[in-house]
């Protein structure tokens, strides 16, 4: 028995650890699912919800996204939509799933794989959102972006909010390689103008589609997120995406070796080896290693009566996919010249699908080299590579979230009750058959579908609704001191701006705002104002007044108003508690005073007056979400004298640092409408050059709509909730 012991031990100590490592959150990054229940959560409180997933949607604790929303009682999950392989993704390829009533949730899981590729409004009319959270490959064959492509356009359609909950691109975001698919190519494994390695992310993919379908997307962002990252570099656990992509190594070799349907050149072992009948082994791997492809060595083996290499792939960060997997078919052909299938007017082959054009087959059946077959998409893709740069959120540096992410080209959905649910409640409503079952992902011999109905453009007429006011990076930490008590009320400020004059009847304003300055682009903004006769009001970051002292001194003389941001702008400071709220506002409040003689009685709140962030950070033993924070800060502000503003309109630029003054400028354009007060939240710090780039056009544009401008005075609380 002694001997038996130190197995035991083993054996109990392997089945401690999860398959993956360790269940500790080791992760560098935050998923989309993390950021809507932790900080974004008014997306879907109070709504009625489905939800498009299967066993990839959970978040970097492993919690499913389903179980997430099922116990959040101000939520209602009132459908599931499955992709391909099904909601536990155990399906096999070419299985068509089916639609049903789950036997433990009692609410309708329909099959977007099969006869019904997009949501009909019988099932769209069980809620009022649309959740999205599946990960991806890369590839752009791969049917999971396919389904949210559909997916996006009914909710176009049926004027439903779709939101897409970010997750990483497991290859990572700088491989882009392949031909770009044209559209007489366009199918169910090729949905829109990507390259066969498009290097975005689910969420970049869901805007860059927007662009020709106009819903109402809102895009959660992933936290600590970056380009160059490969899907080890997050420390998240790998989750199969289908039964052929088990692990990290099948989904870096699926466009390696599943690219030549229709031809003998096949794949096995989960897209880890590729070879053909009459091919040498050895051959094929001296013309594959002597190509130097980086990441990448390949082992001569033979399978039964195939030859072929087996890819070992030592460097994921630099290993080209479809490059390699081009080289892989030019090479084979000159080692056993087979036949390349062609396209016809009548029938566009499998190939021409994955390859999104007839080009390569062509290249191929002249016997060009791989060289030549990669120049001869170079065009193209460095075209791509331009046009995509508009729809990118992540850089080199790690994310910080500003806020969800609204599409500009969204038509917002306007405010209305959810229709009712079609059929009784638990039971699931036949899908309509509109559109024929759909091709399968490359590696496997199926019937090609057929191209799939345009997209819609988007439309003009809605203004988009507001984005929330962005959390900023960490303060310095500086100990908030602790208040009065009790707290005395603050005196009237010191100096006030002009009297603004009593709207007319039919008297449009605008209210130019600006955040989290001083900093050397306040200046930028004030020549411009000063230029065009037009004041504003700008919200101080107490932390960035010394050593800009003479830029807030500026800001009074020229007649414009001031007001507080707090002084740390940081969440877990400033919503611990209603003391730790004005100890902080009052502490740059203090700092502004000393630079200028004026106490601010303006404020705007950290995220808005509406954010939720706050519960995150809120002492649990004294506050509560039936309780919140929020609600005491804000009446102890009744109490003080204070006025917060916040905004309904946007220049965008809180989203992120890279943008551009042309997309400001159309994010004002988009919202203005025909409302007849605006405050418009725009940004002075340190990164925001572009917002001051864009502000003369800006003003011309509020000009030109019959706006006059004018700085908030604290007696017009009309302004306090725009939001």
């Amino acid at each position: 028995m002694k001997k038996f012991i130190p197995f035991l031990i083993l054996a109990l100590i392997l089945t401690m650890i999860p398959p993956g490592g360790s269940s500790a959150n080791t992760t560098a990054v935050q998923l989309g699912s993390d950021l809507l229940f932790d900080r974004f959560h008014q997306l879907i409180e109070g709504k009625n919800v489905g939800l498009i997933t299967n066993q990839t949607g959970i978040n970097s604790q492993g919690a499913s996204t389903i179980d997430l929303l099922r116990r959040d009682r101000s939520v209602k999950l009132a459908a599931l939509f499955a992709p391909e392989y099904g909601l536990d993704g155990k399906e096999q390829v070419g299985t068509q799933t089916k639609s049903y009533t789950h036997p433990v949730y009692g609410i309708p899981v329909y099959s977007l794989y099969g006869s019904t590729r997009q949501p009909t409004p019988e099932m769209m009319g069980h809620f009022d959102t649309l959740l999205v959270d599946l990960q991806d490959t890369g590839s752009r064959t791969y049917t999971y972006i396919s389904t949210l492509h559909y997916a996006m356009a009914a909710a176009k359609e049926q004027g439903k909010q779709i939101v897409v909950l970010d997750r990483p691109n497991p290859l990572g975001g700088t491989i882009v390689e392949g031909p770009v698919l044209e559209k007489p190519y366009q199918s169910f494994i090729g949905i829109d103008e990507l390259p066969l390695a498009h290097g975005m992310t689910i969420g970049e993919l869901a805007l860059f589609f927007n662009r020709s379908i106009g819903a109402d997307l809102y895009v959660v962002p992933m936290e600590g997120y970056t380009r160059s990252m490969t899907y080890p570099d997050t420390g998240l656990k790998w989750v199969p995406s289908s039964p052929h992509l088990p692990d990290l190594t099948s989904v870096y070799g699926y466009m390696a070796t599943g690219l030549g349907e229709g031809t003998p050149v096949k794949q096995a072992d989960n897209f880890a080896w590729i070879g053909a009948e009459g091919i040498d082994s050895v051959q094929f791997a001296d013309l594959l290693n002597g190509s130097l492809l980086p990441g990448v060595l390949f082992l001569p083996e033979k399978k039964e009566n195939a030859g072929g290499v087996r890819l070992h792939i030592h460097d994921s960060r630099v290993f080209n996919p479809v490059r390699t997997g081009l080289y892989a078919l030019a090479y084979a052909r000159q080692l056993q010249p087979f036949a390349v299938p062609q396209s016809t007017e009548k029938e566009i082959t499998m190939f021409d699908q994955v390859m999104g054009t007839s080009k390569i087959a062509q290249l191929l059946a002249q016997g060009k080299s791989p060289q030549e077959i990669v120049a001869s998409y170079a065009e193209a893709l460095g075209k791509f590579v331009e046009l995509r740069k508009s729809f990118l959120i992540y850089g080199e540096t790690p994310f910080v979230p500003s806020g969800a992410i609204h599409s500009p080209y969204a038509t917002p959905v306007p405010a209305k009750p959810p229709a009712p649910p079609a059929g009784k409640p638990g039971t699931v409503t036949p899908p309509t058959p509109s559109t024929p079952e759909p091709a399968k992902p490359p590696g496997t011999n199926t019937p090609a579908p057929s191209t799939p109905e345009p997209a819609k453009p988007p439309g003009t007429d809605t203004p988009a609704p507001s984005t929330p006011e962005p959390a900023k990076p960490p303060g310095t930490n500086t100990p908030a001191p602790k208040p009065a008590d009790p707290a005395p009320k603050p005196p009237a400020p010191a100096q006030k701006p002009p009297a603004v004059p009593a709207p007319k009847p039919g008297d449009k304003i605008a209210y130019l705002t600006f955040d989290d300055g001083p900093s050397p682009v306040t200046p930028q903004i004030l020549d411009t104002l000063k230029k065009n006769q037009v004041k504003a009001t700008f919200f101080i970051v107490g932390r960035y007044v010394p050593g800009h002292e003479a830029i807030l001194k500026r800001i009074v003389a020229e007649g414009h108003a001031i007001g507080g941001h707090t002084y740390s702008h940081d969440y877990k400071i400033v919503y611990k508690s209603m003391e730790a709220f004005f100890a902080d506002l009052e502490k740059g409040n203090q700092l502004i005073e000393k630079a200028t003689g004026v106490k601010p009685v303006l404020f705007r709140y950290p995220g808005g007056s509406t954010n939720t962030v706050s519960l995150k950070y809120q002492d649990t033993k004294r506050y509560s979400k039936q309780a919140p924070v929020m609600n005491a800060i804000k009446a102890e502000a009744n109490k003080r004298g204070y006025t917060f503003i916040d905004w309904n309109v946007t220049n965008g630029d809180a989203r992120s640092n890279k943008y551009t003054a042309q997309q400001a400028l159309a994010n004002v354009k988009a919202q203005v409408k025909a409302q007849k007060e605006i405050v418009v939240l725009m940004h002075d710090a340190s990164t925001k050059t572009p917002t001051a780039q864009a502000l003369p056009e800006v003003i011309a544009f509020l000009k030109a709509k019959g706006y006059r401008f004018e700085a908030i005075h604290p007696d017009q609380p009309t302004v306090s909730h725009v939001k």
